[in-house]
């Protein structure tokens, strides 16, 4: 880390745009806690060397809020004295305190909204991030995987309408620039819904640099924040309907503006129809760039950086799972839609599983999707029977320390994303695609590179919730940890089986076993419905006891032929034969050709 540290403060004081950095450290092996002694360092040498030496100032940027407040604490304890500031929506730096601070550190949503208050080429927010008293900050640290910071926007025809319908005469008077572009972006929009050929399909409605306008929404979104949505769609007062709504109008606004500013493309999710666009946060040009990411190896974010990044060797055989037992069963419907739909029924499944493997004793971390978690703390977390029972979701975990001391994980259920995410992921760092690539999307070695990365992410976001609890602590010199258990459920398909690969793959040593459950219970195969073998199941149930003979069947069932109905009745699984079984009928098949086959049934 030092050694990369260093080479990219000096091409950044050199004036060379150094390429990203990418370091994969593997969780629990101290990437920020080494950040900041050298942060600490760097701030004293500058002190030192404050005569002689051009001073080096860093910018550090990490997920969460109380991160930022750690890694500030930390660096300024091992300094000594104040050379580290915060700057996020809790704690926002003083100007003065940016300009003299060696260190800013800001999570990834305090610069995502720096920029989205950028106006033109108005850089002065970020200018205020890596500038200094010392001149332009010369090392970027980025901890954790950077994928939340690409700035995505959509908005529906739905969401359109609504904040079209809600414009009061007053503002369509005052801001008609802005009412009109709105609506014609809405219309723009219904013309491609109206497309036939378009179902679950994408297409580029413009480029970059060519909408059909160029118009500032930012007084429009005043004007409509200061409505009382509350008494006009509800005709009620409610605070939380009017925040809710508000929220929904300066969103959708918000989006338009983005797609207008940058490209457009069109797509259809079912039964939504939404203009999409996106952008990188992070400028590729920041100074001194260097990310730590444990999963940087199945993260295809970094395949898109292509010659923009390297990926220095980091040393081997730093951890060891061996203590870490992962148990997978295999499913279907693992997706946010299906989990809330049969989250009840399945959650009696999971309980029984999981109490009957795991001992009282344990600590219980579980992640899942945030619709479920309501069901499941009533229904199971608040009389579970463990040490501690305590739940994340997806989008809310990685990167959190809060389970760091549990010695059980329970994942139930993937975080799959829409196509939009792989297509805006993909075009923040690619540019936008033209129609072809919309509906084929091929790169490089990949001909569907939007599945790729999919299955990227899951592995990320998997490898991410598994390295919760305390399977991220390092307890010796070989890079052990204490003993845990992880539970999940993966696909069937190869999606499922790239996962498993990508876990084998980050967690070297990892024991994995099978675990012997089912999701949901196994389906129960009926013959179909007027089938022939239904109406020979009513025919046997009725008919005495006794033989018959499959050509009397023929004849009374009206078949034109008993071939397939001999290949059912030699299958003693097959559900048909099943049934007969159950009713004391027994297939006697034929012996030789032109012998008869019969059916016997017994008194």
């Amino acid at each position: 880390m030092g050694e990369n540290f260093g080479t990219s403060i000096v091409e950044a004081a050199s004036g060379v745009q150094s390429p990203w950095r990418i370091l994969q450290p593997p969780t629990g092996t101290g990437k920020t806690q080494g950040t900041c002694v050298y942060a600490a360092m760097q701030a004293d040498l500058n002190r030192e060397t404050a005569d002689t030496l051009k001073p080096v100032g860093m910018l550090i940027v990490t997920r969460l809020r109380e991160d930022a407040n750690s890694i500030q604490n930390t660096i300024n304890g091992l300094a000594g004295r104040s050379v580290a500031v915060v700057h996020h929506s809790d704690n926002y730096a003083k100007p003065e305190e940016l300009h003299e601070s060696d260190v800013v550190i800001i999570t990834h949503q305090a610069f995502l909204n720096a920029k989205r208050n950028l106006k033109g080429q108005d850089w002065r927010p970020w200018d205020r991030l890596v500038s200094w008293k010392g001149g332009q900050r010369l090392l970027t640290i980025i901890d954790e995987a950077l994928a939340n910071v690409v700035d995505e926007s959509s908005a529906t025809t739905e969401n359109l309408a609504f904040v079209i319908g809600l414009i009061p005469p007053a503002v369509r008077a005052e801001l008609p620039e802005q009412v009109a572009v709105l609506e014609e972006v809405h219309k723009v929009l219904l013309a491609y819904v109206d497309l036939e050929d378009l179902d679950g399909a994408m297409s580029l409605i413009w480029g970059e640099g060519s909408a059909p306008a160029c118009v500032d929404f930012a007084p429009l979104i005043s004007a409509m924040l200061a409505l009382p949505y509350d008494r006009i769609v509800y005709n009620h007062t409610s605070t939380a309907d009017r925040t809710r709504l508000a929220k929904r109008v300066e969103e959708t606004i918000n989006a338009v503006q983005s797609c207008l500013d940058q490209f457009a493309y069109y797509s259809k999710s079912g039964e939504w129809h939404s203009i999409n666009s996106a952008a990188l946060a992070v400028p590729l040009n920041a100074p001194g760039p260097v990310v730590l990411d444990a999963t940087a190896r199945a993260n295809f974010l970094w395949d898109l950086f292509e010659e923009g990044h390297v990926r220095p060797t980091i040393p081997g055989r730093a951890r060891d799972y061996s203590s870490v037992r992962l148990h997978v069963a295999r499913g279907s419907g693992l997706g946010k839609n299906a989990m809330i739909e049969r989250i009840r029924e399945r959650l009696s499944r999971v309980r029984q599983s999981i109490e009957a493997a795991v001992r009282p004793e344990r600590s219980v971390f579980m992640c899942v999707h945030k619709d479920v978690e309501e069901v499941i703390t009533k229904r199971w977390a608040e009389k579970a029977k463990f040490k501690q029972f305590s739940m994340g979701h997806w989008g809310a975990v990685d990167g959190r320390n809060t389970w760091q001391d549990f010695d059980t994980a329970l994942i139930l259920g993937l975080p799959y994303r829409p196509q939009t995410w792989a297509t805006n992921m993909f075009c923040a760092l690619q540019g936008a695609q033209d129609n072809q690539w919309l509906k084929s999307p091929e790169w490089k070695q990949y001909k569907n590179v939007r599945k790729e990365m999919e299955q990227r992410q899951l592995s990320v976001s998997v490898i991410q919730a598994m390295n919760r609890i305390c399977c991220r602590h390092v307890i010796d010199a070989e890079g052990r940890c204490p003993a845990a258990d992880i539970f999940i459920v993966l696909p069937h398909d190869g999606t499922g089986d790239a996962i498993l690969d990508d876990i084998k793959a980050d967690m070297p040593g990892i024991i994995v076993s099978p675990w012997d459950f089912s999701l949901d219970p196994a389906k129960e195969k009926r013959p179909r419905a007027g089938s022939s073998h239904v109406r020979l199941i009513e025919y046997m149930r009725k008919a005495t006891a006794g033989i018959v003979s499959l050509s009397v069947i023929q004849h009374a069932l009206q078949l034109s032929s008993v071939k397939k109905l001999r290949e059912t009745l030699n299958n003693t699984a097959h559900p048909t034969t099943q049934a007969l079984m159950e009713l004391g009928v027994k297939y006697i098949p034929g012996v030789g050709r032109g012998s008869k086959s019969f059916l016997v049934k017994a008194a």
